[in-house]
């Protein structure tokens, strides 16, 4: 029987290769280590992380959950479990994770992190910016968090604020095509459409194809009046993305005075 601490420097091995994203190498250390001890909780946990960064998220989860069988407040499994289940689309489910990472350890950033991603897709935007503001409070520059901020931020019809969270990222990430895209939403919403037709612009050189950009250029035009730049922008979009764009259109409100409009009326139905 191999002893604790050979066991454990076969771990570390293991963590050698991770390191150097060798992780199918990784795997077999960590694989050593289980055959001699199944509940080897630095072995199983190193070896869900690496099953995690080759993809197979099943083999992983098995990893986090046995853990939790000999150790139910094991903060790091709580955690990379509610990140696979939120990528499910479970969040509601996630959350329940995230709140157990978090009541072992309240400090735990990325629970709190990760915990604001899937609040936000349940739109509890007051519940993300908590979290956020808890991750950032930690770790003031951490990019990510500063660019959900902005997008929760714009939700909560903030857009002053947001504007300057995006500002922030696009200072540090100036080819991020995403904050660039909400940067120009939220110049909308105070109706600057003029600087936001130009962000969208520049993103139309890459995304030339993209009815999410093309609608939100057309709603710029609607906002300063240019109808018929609208109503082509909005028919382009549509021949893009379909029933999805006609559904946000009907409901727009910028859109209000076109909605009289046979051309409007057709390109909708």
């Amino acid at each position: 029987m191999t002893s604790s601490s050979d066991l454990n420097k076969i771990v570390l091995e293991g963590i050698t290769y991770a390191k150097l994203e060798k992780h199918k190498n990784a795997i077999s250390f960590f694989d050593k280590v289980l055959k001699q001890d199944p509940n080897h909780v630095d072995a199983l946990y190193n070896k869900g992380v690496s099953l995690l960064k080759i993809e197979k998220k099943k083999e992983a989860m098995t990893c986090f959950e046995k853990i939790l069988e000999t150790q139910p407040n094991h903060v790091e499994s709580l955690t990379n479990l509610g990140n696979l289940i939120s990528e499910s689309g479970q969040f509601a489910k996630a959350l329940m994770y995230y709140d157990r990472a978090l009541q072992v350890d309240p400090d735990y950033t990325p629970a709190s992190y990760n915990k604001a991603i899937s609040t936000i897709r349940l739109e509890r935007f007051d519940d993300a910016m908590q979290c956020l503001n808890k991750v950032l409070d930690k770790e003031p520059d951490n990019i990510s968090a500063i660019y959900y901020k902005g997008i929760v931020l714009g939700k909560l019809k903030n857009h002053e604020l947001a504007l300057a969270c995006l500002d922030i990222v696009l200072e540090k990430e100036p080819e991020n095509y995403e904050a660039m895209f909400y940067k120009a939403n939220e110049l909308s919403e105070i109706e600057r459409h003029q600087e936001a037709i130009t962000i969208f612009d520049t993103l139309l050189k890459q995304y030339p194809k993209n009815g999410t950009i093309i609608y939100a250029k057309a709603r710029c035009k609607a906002g300063l009046g240019e109808n018929n730049d609208a109503l082509v922008l909005l028919a382009q979009a549509v021949s893009y993305y379909g029933k999805t764009i006609k559904t946000w259109a009907v409901k727009d409100p910028i859109f209000d005075k076109l909605k009289e409009d046979g051309r409007f009326k057709t390109i909708v139905k």
